[in-house]
């Protein structure tokens, strides 16, 4: 098999030529091109069947002579460029090349290419990846009744990378093992899905856990696999579970087996957090309580409970939010450092894949906040809303708590906060405080059976009838309707 390096640096051509004696790759002849007529001539009299290509040399080809000489040879070509601009990546693109890479050249990303174009070479009818014709899976993992049986000893699993981005890379990659022709990979979009004939489970598992040792090691990033072992299905059932058992990285890491056959069951995990949540978190914040915000993170995280990932999502922004609250009352959002925090920290409890790292960066953003207010209170830093707000939460079902004693605590007349609320809430205080109080009192309602005289004086109204008319005033309903038909929806 001939090579032809086309590199105006004569180091680079030598350097490469030394690589690819000492891995004693498939290719007997390797020629070197430093100018546009010596490719044009080696293209033309050795019409070699692999090409490495600086494409900074094309801008020297004014007649575009080696261009025309690349369309008309047939080759795998494998591109160079020393500026990772995105024109040198468009070029790339039109040529077809396999890969662009980037000097200086990484010489694991060389070799897994060099040795991906070789065997494409020697097994030019060899099916790896099947777009179009009739058997590829492609339909079949969204479609049923797709004509694509799966035969008994076939293995179904999926490989996902740590970093999404590398997907395209892992598939060459894989494509370059040594065993890499007992599999049939397909890429997806952030995965790849995989067939295999081993003999038995144990033999896949073996070369599973050499795939995963190998990545890390020439790539310092993490895999998981998940495999079907259960009797085959069509394609779209195997591929659905597989992409669930691959969500369980979100508890438990990477560098994992996930099986099919272990999956667990999700336990119920309210999305919000509830009235004594609150408190704690406000409190915990509020007095820098850094051991209690601890726990209560690392128990989400606990890995003998699995929740819907959603869920958790869901929870974290509920709490991210009641940080936020502590944030403006302390008048953080002015503070650009801790704004950049908090926008990254949503963005990952949104996006990234695995929970115990979200906690970690949550915890260190609670203890960088819970400092910022040390500090905003030494300078008078205050909003006296959000203050007027967590007092609220804390002490609403206190029927005693009104205006007066509110507007004391925070050492403000009453007047005063009274425009602060009709202004920033766009309700008087006592509507803010009833509907606190309502929302509780809906909770006790669906939730326990205690009497509404009981519910009243738990959330804060002192007199029963009182309750009822302000919970008729928002519901149009009395409670006890409002219970009796919580219960026919439930039952």
């Amino acid at each position: 098999m001939k090579l032809l390096i086309i590199d105006r640096d004569q180091t680079e051509r030598t350097g490469i030529q030394w690589f690819i004696k000492h891995y004693q790759l498939d290719i007997t002849t390797v020629y070197e091109a430093g100018t546009v007529e010596d490719a044009i001539n080696c293209l033309e009299m050795e019409n070699p069947e692999i090409i490495l290509l600086e494409l900074e040399i094309l801008m020297q080809d004014k007649t575009k002579g080696l261009k025309r000489a690349l369309s008309i040879q047939p080759h795998h070509l494998i591109t160079i460029t020393a500026e990772p601009l995105f024109k040198n990546a468009q070029e790339a693109l039109s040529l077809r090349a396999l890969t662009l890479l980037v000097k200086p050249i990484d010489l694991n990303l060389l070799k897994q290419y060099l040795t991906h174009a070789c065997r494409q070479v020697l097994n030019p009818f060899k099916d790896t990846l099947s777009y179009v014709q009739e058997n590829s899976i492609y339909p079949a993992l969204f479609i049923d009744d797709s004509p694509t049986p799966i035969e008994d000893n076939v293995f179904c699993f999926m490989i996902e990378t740590e970093f999404s981005e590398q997907n395209e890379l892992l598939f060459h990659w894989l494509q370059s093992l040594p065993f890499s022709q007992q599999f049939t990979f397909y890429p997806l979009s952030k995965r790849i899905m995989c067939f295999s004939r081993d003999k038995n489970l144990e033999e896949l598992i073996k070369k599973g856990k050499s795939i995963m040792r190998e990545w890390t090691k020439s790539h310092n990033a993490y895999l998981n696999i998940a495999i079907y072992d259960l009797p085959n299905r069509s394609i779209k059932t195997m591929y659905n579970a597989l992409k669930q058992a691959l969500s369980l990285r979100f508890q438990s890491g990477f560098s994992q087996f996930f099986y099919v056959s272990q999956m667990p069951v999700y336990k119920k995990f309210d999305h919000f957090l509830t009235i004594e949540q609150q408190r704690l978190w406000i409190n915990g914040l509020e007095q820098n309580d850094v051991q209690t915000i601890k726990i209560f993170l690392y128990n989400i995280s606990n890995l003998e409970i699995y929740y819907q990932p959603d869920a958790i999502r869901i929870h974290l922004t509920s709490i991210l939010a009641q940080v936020r609250r502590f944030m403006l009352k302390y008048q953080m959002e002015k503070m650009i450092e801790v704004e950049k925090k908090y926008d990254l920290l949503f963005d990952m409890i949104l996006n990234h894949p695995v929970l115990y790292t979200i906690i970690q960066e949550f915890v260190l953003f609670c203890q960088d906040v819970m400092n910022q207010a040390v500090h905003q209170k030494e300078h008078g830093q205050f909003d006296y809303v959000n203050g007027a707000l967590d007092y609220i939460d804390i002490y609403y079902s206190d029927s005693t708590l009104n205006l007066k004693t509110l507007a004391d605590f925070l050492g403000i007349s009453s007047s005063y906060l009274s425009m602060l609320f009709s202004t920033t809430k766009g309700v008087t205080f006592k509507q803010y405080l009833n509907e606190k109080r309502l929302t509780h009192a809906i909770q006790l309602l669906k939730e326990t059976s205690l009497p509404i005289s009981e519910i009243a004086s738990t959330t804060g109204f002192n007199d029963s009838n009182y309750f009822s008319k302000v919970f008729k005033s928002k519901f149009t309903i009395s409670p006890i309707a409002y219970r009796q038909q919580m219960k026919l929806v439930i039952d």
